[in-house]
């Protein structure tokens, strides 16, 4: 039998396969699509935010054919209290697998169950949406649910303005907005997001006649070039608790702000990268969080590199889950009532205090700062801290072992001279620019001499180290009772201030 008769015979078996499959598939794909719209309805009533806004994602028409379907939905917001609906229509053509008709125009043979392209619809709510975007496809969407139910696709904002209709000044603008998913079926996965620019001028509204106070803020300008976004999620037995990892970066961002008297302050920031980890160890939760700015410039005076890097360990899971419910509490309440006062937001926050503060202060908390620092070609200005407690600490001045309710505590601080100089120059007023160097030195002398500080010639140190159940400043031992006397003193003036 000759090659090309093999071949031919396989193209047509595939064929049949995969017409076969496109019908079954599609009846699968009615059935994971409607089981998706369910599983979205069920998570955001999970939210219990039902009294003051509801969402409900509604399928209102699904027509199958042999190899796509046309599907017809509409996302319904209601907000009781106002009275108000609102209802967004989505109009989506689903090609069945396992090959999809529009995958294989792109030479992807993946089997996949159904693959997916839409647009927001035009009606009452969503006029506003094309008005602003100036586009007949303002928002378009595209995914792809593989048989093992995993979801991949992306959305698609245009580019748009929006203003202020009563103030026309205060408006915002931004280019093309592209979102990408990739989610199982049980809602943990990925996504991501870039932005290549957004402008808002903000300024005062027709309402707001001319302020009283000088120094008020009158407009403010910003921009932002760049923007690069990346998440990875997974869901926890707490509701409000998601593991995952992400990244976050910009290429530039400015602002300018003038106030009522004239007077303008500006700020440049260049080359932002972030990131942020997120992990269980058990029933605690570990933060971690690191960005760097590459150039940071106040008023045209250059600060140089900034870097932020800390992290907030062994926090107690149940506490802080309901540390975030409790916020969504008072967002909720502020919603629900225009009246709601600062004593209410107190009082929920206090009863969040009152129930679970102490299952994070007494299950070994842990905050690290490493470092937190302003850096230059001349050196640096940084603090190092870690400081973590005992099980259950007891701060007890009367009964003393102070030093026993940590398992860790240590202070670090680095300053270079010709960097600190250099940074209170450029902020100092003309005739004390050439006494700053002088200062400095003076300064450091002094702290020397107090042994609060290490004094070199190029650079000002501070290490205050808790080893081995003794506290060191500098390498030099400090008593207990010495700590709890000033810790004292320290009590008993805030106590008689407070009178």
């Amino acid at each position: 039998m000759k090659k090309s008769t093999v071949a031919l015979g396989v193209i047509v078996a595939l064929g049949i396969v995969g017409i076969g499959g496109a019908w079954f598939t599609g009846e699968k794909a009615q059935t994971e699509y409607l089981r998706q719209i369910e599983l979205a309805n069920q998570k955001f009533q999970s939210l219990g935010l039902p009294d003051s806004v509801n969402l409900v994602y509604k399928n209102k028409q699904f027509d199958r054919s042999f190899f796509t379907s046309q599907v017809e939905d509409e996302v319904v917001i209601s907000l009781p209290k106002e009275g108000q609906v609102f209802t967004i229509p989505l109009s989506t053509k689903l090609y069945h697998g396992p090959f999809p008709l529009n995958q294989l125009e792109k030479f992807n043979f993946v089997p996949t169950m159904f693959s997916a392209q839409g647009v927001i619809g035009k009606n009452e709510t969503t006029q506003p949406l094309f008005d602003f975007l100036k586009s007949d496809k303002p928002v378009q969407y595209q995914a792809s649910t593989s048989y093992s139910l995993a979801t991949k696709g992306k959305v698609e904002l245009a580019a748009g303005e929006m203003a202020d209709p009563h103030s026309p000044q205060n408006k915002i603008s931004w280019s093309n907005i592209n979102i990408g998913f990739d989610i199982d079926k049980d809602r943990a996965g990925k996504y991501d997001m870039t932005l290549d620019e957004v402008t808002a001028d903000l300024g005062p509204s027709s309402a707001d006649g001319d302020s009283q106070d000088a120094t008020a803020v009158k407009s403010v300008k910003t921009k932002m070039k760049g923007m690069k976004l990346d998440a990875s999620f997974n869901p926890t037995k707490w509701a409000y608790i998601y593991t995952g990892k992400g990244s976050y970066s910009t290429e530039s961002f400015e602002m300018t702000s003038t106030d009522y008297a004239g007077k303008t302050t500006s700020l440049i920031e260049k080359g932002l990268k972030a990131t942020s980890d997120i992990s269980l160890n058990g029933d605690f939760v570990n933060l971690k969080s690191e960005s760097a700015v590459d150039s940071f410039v106040l008023d045209g005076k250059e600060l140089g590199k900034l870097t932020n890097n800390s992290e907030l360990n062994h926090i107690e899971a149940n506490a802080a889950n309901a540390l975030i419910e409790a916020v969504f509490t008072v967002f909720k309440s502020v919603r629900d009532d225009k009246n709601v006062n600062d004593e209410v937001v107190s009082e929920i926050l206090s009863s969040w205090v009152e129930e679970h503060g102490m299952a994070i202060f007494n299950n070994q908390p842990q905050l690290k700062l490493n470092p937190v620092s302003i850096s230059d070609n001349q050196g640096k200005v940084s603090l190092d801290l870690n400081v973590a407690l005992a099980k259950d600490p007891k701060f007890d001045l009367m009964k003393g072992s102070l030093y026993k309710q940590f398992t860790d505590f240590a202070v670090h601080i680095h300053v270079d001279k010709a960097t600190a100089e250099k940074i209170m120059t450029q902020f100092a007023p003309e005739e004390d620019k050439a006494l700053i160097k002088e200062k400095i030195e003076e300064q450091a002398k002094q702290a020397a001499a107090q042994n609060i500080v290490v004094n070199n010639d190029k650079n000002v140190t501070l290490a205050l180290v808790l080893e081995k159940g003794e506290l060191k400043l500098n390498g030099q031992v400090i008593p207990e009772e010495q700590v709890q006397g000033v810790l004292f003193m320290l009590i008993m003036s805030a106590a008689m201030q407070g009178k």
